[in-house]
C-alpha cells in the first residue's frame, strides 16, 4: 500500500501547482540494465509511425509554413544518430530512469521516418513525449517500458520547460553552445536540492503512486484511484484549454494564425490537427455519456464537468497576464502551438479515461488511465522544474547524424 500516501500527496500538490506550470504546462518495477532491446525498439517504431503520419493528418489549415519532410522508404538507408543530453537535475527515482539508449532509439525512429534532426523541439518536446504517453496507455506495456517512458517524459518536460522559459523572454534567446555528449555512466548526478530537482522528485512520488495503483491487480483500488483523480484532471484540462485558446487568438505580429487547428464542440469535445496523436479521439465515446447520462455514475461525471468548466477562464486570464508582460516569440510560436495542443489532447484522454473507469467500473481502463496520468504528471512536473531552472539560455538536447 506504499502508493496511497504518494497519490494523496501528489494529488494535492498537482492541484496547487498546475496553474503555475501552465501547459506543456506499489512502484512501477525495478529497471534492469539488460532490459530487452525489443522494448526500446518499439519506442523507435512508434516515433517513426507518428512522424510519417503527421503531414497526412494535419489537414490544409494546419500545414501552412511547414516544410514538407520526405518520408524515408526504409530504415536500411537511415543515418545512425547520437543524442546529446545536457545534465538533468535528476536521472532516476521511484518511478523513472532516464535511459540514454531509450531516448536514442526513439530519435532513430524519428529520423528514419523523415523527421528533421535539427528540429530539436519537435522531437524532444513532442514526438518523444507523445510516443511515451501512448505506450503508457497501452494494455501490454511492461514494467521496464514504464520506467523508460517516464524517464523520456522527464527529459521532455524538463528541457521543454527550459525552452519555454527562454521563449517567454522579450527577445529570441541566443542559443547556448551544443552540449557535449554525456557518457551513460555520467548520467547519474550528485544530490541536487534545487527547485528543479525538488519539482521532479515531488512528481516522481505521484507517478510512483499512480503506477503502483495501476499495477496493484485490485480492481477496487484502480477504479477508486481513477475516480479520485477526475476533478484535478478536469481543472488541468480546462486551464490548458483556456491557455491554448488565448495562444491561438494572439499570435505574434506577422505570424500566420493557427486558430483553425483547434476545434471544440463542447468543454471536453476538442480536437486538434496541430500535432496528430491517436489519444486525441480514443475515448471520445465518453462524450455521449456526458451529454445524456443514464446512470448515477455518469450524472456525477457530468456534474464535475459543469462545475470545473470555468477553469478555462482561469487559464486564459493567467496567460493573458504572462503574455502581456513579454509576449510570445515569433520564432518559436508554431512549435509552442504544436506542443501545447499535444498536451491538451493528452489531458483530455486522461480525464475521459478516468471518467470511464469511475462511472462504469472498467478496471482495465482505470489501470491505463493511471499510467497515462503518471506520464502526464511526470511531464508536467519536470516541465515546472525546467521553468525554474538556472540552466543557461538555450540548454536543450540535440540529435546528431
Amino acid at each position: 500500500m506504499r502508493w496511497v500516501p504518494a497519490v494523496m500527496l501528489g494529488g494535492g500538490v498537482g492541484l496547487t501547482l498546475f496553474c503555475a506550470a501552465g501547459v506543456a504546462t506499489a512502484d512501477a518495477g525495478d529497471s534492469t540494465a539488460d532490459r530487452a532491446s525489443a522494448d526500446r525498439a518499439s519506442a523507435g517504431r512508434a516515433s517513426a509511425d507518428r512522424a510519417s503520419a503527421a503531414s497526412a493528418q494535419r489537414g490544409p489549415g494546419a500545414s501552412r509554413n511547414r516544410a514538407v519532410v520526405p518520408k524515408r522508404a526504409s530504415s536500411a538507408v537511415s543515418r545512425p544518430v547520437t543524442v546529446n543530453l545536457p545534465q538533468l537535475p535528476a536521472t532516476s527515482g521511484r518511478s523513472f530512469t532516464v535511459s540514454a539508449d531509450a531516448v536514442t532509439d526513439a530519435a532513430q525512429g524519428y529520423v528514419d521516418a523523415g523527421g528533421d534532426p535539427a528540429d530539436a523541439p519537435r522531437f524532444f518536446f513532442g514526438d518523444l513525449a507523445v510516443g511515451s504517453l501512448e505506450r503508457l496507455a497501452a494494455p501490454d506495456v511492461t514494467a521496464g517500458q514504464i520506467r523508460d517512458d517516464l524517464g523520456n517524459l522527464t527529459v521532455s518536460g524538463y528541457f521543454g520547460g527550459v525552452w519555454l522559459r527562454d521563449n517567454l523572454r522579450p527577445t529570441d534567446p541566443v542559443p547556448a553552445p551544443p552540449p557535449e555528449p554525456v557518457p551513460a555512466a555520467d548520467l547519474v548526478a550528485p544530490a541536487d536540492l534545487s527547485a528543479s530537482a525538488l519539482a521532479i522528485g515531488m512528481f516522481d512520488a505521484l507517478a510512483a503512486g499512480l503506477t503502483g495503483a495501476a499495477a496493484s491487480g485490485n480492481g477496487w483500488i484502480t477504479t477508486t484511484a481513477a475516480h479520485a483523480t477526475v476533478p484535478v484532471l478536469l481543472a488541468l484540462y480546462g486551464y490548458n484549454r483556456g491557455y491554448l485558446e488565448y495562444l491561438l487568438e494572439n499570435p505574434p505580429a506577422g505570424t500566420p494564425s493557427m486558430q483553425d487547428t483547434l476545434t471544440c464542440t463542447g468543454f471536453l469535445g476538442c480536437s486538434s490537427t496541430a500535432f496528430p496523436l491517436e489519444l486525441d479521439t480514443r475515448y471520445d465515446a465518453v462524450l455521449t455519456n456526458l451529454d445524456t447520462p443514464t446512470t448515477l455514475g455518469w450524472w456525477e461525471m457530468t456534474a464535475w464537468s459543469a462545475l470545473l468548466e470555468n477553469a478555462t477562464g482561469t487559464g486564459r486570464s493567467v496567460w493573458q497576464t504572462i503574455a502581456g508582460q513579454s509576449g510570445f516569440s515569433p520564432a518559436s510560436y508554431q512549435a509552442l502551438v504544436d506542443l501545447s495542443s499535444a498536451y491538451l489532447m493528452v489531458s483530455k484522454a486522461a480525464v475521459l479515461s478516468a471518467m470511464l473507469a469511475a462511472a462504469d467500473g472498467d478496471t482495465d481502463t482505470a489501470a491505463a488511465s493511471l499510467r497515462l496520468q503518471a506520464g502526464l504528471w511526470m511531464w508536467s512536473g519536470s516541465y515546472f522544474g525546467g521553468l525554474a531552472s538556472s540552466a543557461p539560455v538555450g540548454t536543450i538536447p540535440s540529435i546528431r547524424t
